[in-house]
C-alpha cells in the first residue's frame, strides 16, 4: 500500500503552527506495514488543494489529508474534494444530525456550513468518535488539530495493516565516505532490500548508522548478514534487530 499526505493550511506554511500531523501518520503507517511515499504541504486555495488532490488520488493507494474542515472562511477542503472529483457539494442531513447531537445548543451557520460534503462522500461511524471519519473515493478527510486527527486515525488504522516491514541496524565508527562503495555494492546483490545510511555528528560511539529493511525476512537477513562480513569488525559499535 502506497500512502500520500496531504496537510493543508496557511498556518502550516507560514511557520505559525508545526505540522506534526504527517510526521505521526508516516510513523502509524510504518507499524502499519504501509509506505508513505509523499507528504505535500499546500494553502488554503481551492484550485492548489484540487490539484494536489488529483495528482496523489491517481498516484497512491490511499491518500489523508489533514486541515481545512472547520466552520470557519478558511476551511476550504470539502470544496476543493468536491472539484479535484468533479462532484457538487450538498447539504448532508445525516451529518447535520451529529452536529446538531454534539453542539446540542442552537447552532448558528458556520456549524452547519460544516455539513456541505461533496455528493457519495462515505460517512464512516468507528468506534467512541463523535463525529464520522469522511471519506471520497481514496481520499480520507481528516481535521488538522492533531488530538482528533489521531482519535480518528487510531479508530480504523487497522483496516490499513499489511505485512510488516523487517528491519535490521547496523551502528559504525566508519563515517559514510569510507562506506559508500561497500553500500553500492551490497544494495546491487540485494536489490529486494532498502538500505540506508545516516551520518551522526558528535557521537563518541559512531558515526554512521546502516539500516536494511524489507518485508521479505529471509532477504533483510540475508543482506545483513553480507553487510557484517562488509564492515570491519572494529569498526562496528552495535548491531540491532
Amino acid at each position: 500500500m502506497r500512502v500520500g499526505i496531504i496537510v493543508i493550511g496557511n498556518e502550516v506554511l507560514s511557520g505559525k503552527v508545526e505540522d506534526i500531523n504527517s510526521t505521526w501518520l508516516m510513523a502509524q503507517f510504518r507499524e502499519l506495514g504501509a509506505k508513505v511515499a509523499r507528504v505535500a504541504i499546500v494553502p488554503d486555495e481551492i484550485p492548489v488543494i484540487a490539484e494536489e488532490l488529483r495528482r496523489f488520488a491517481d498516484l497512491f493507494d490511499v491518500v489523508i489529508t489533514t486541515g481545512g474542515v472547520g466552520p470557519t472562511h478558511d476551511d476550504l477542503t470539502f470544496a476543493a474534494v468536491a472539484q479535484a472529483f468533479g462532484r457538487e457539494m450538498e447539504h448532508n442531513t445525516v451529518l447535520e444530525k451529529v452536529i446538531r447531537g454534539y453542539i446540542r445548543d442552537e447552532i448558528g451557520p458556520g456549524y452547519l456550513r460544516m455539513a456541505m460534503l461533496p455528493v457519495g462522500t462515505d460517512l464512516i461511524f468507528a468506534g467512541e468518535l463523535p463525529f464520522p471519519i469522511t471519506r471520497v473515493e481514496n481520499v480520507y478527510v481528516m481535521p488538522g488539530e492533531p488530538s482528533v486527527l489521531r482519535k480518528k486515525f487510531s479508530a480504523i488504522r487497522e483496516s490499513f495493516r499489511e505485512a510488516p516491514f523487517h528491519l535490521r541496524r547496523l551502528y559504525t565508527r566508519l563515517d559514510e565516505g569510507h562506506l559508500a562503495d561497500m553500500l553500492d555494492q551490497l544494495q546491487r546483490d540485494h536489490a529486494a532490500v532498502e538500505i540506508g545510511s545516516y551520518p551522526v555528528y558528535g557521537n563518541p560511539d559512531y558515526q554512521t548508522q546502516i539500516t536494511i529493511e524489507s518485508k521479505e525476512r529471509a532477504a533483510t537477513e540475508a543482506a545483513f548478514a553480507a553487510l557484517v562480513e562488509l564492515v570491519p569488525a572494529d569498526t562496528v559499535w552495535r548491531r540491532d534487530a
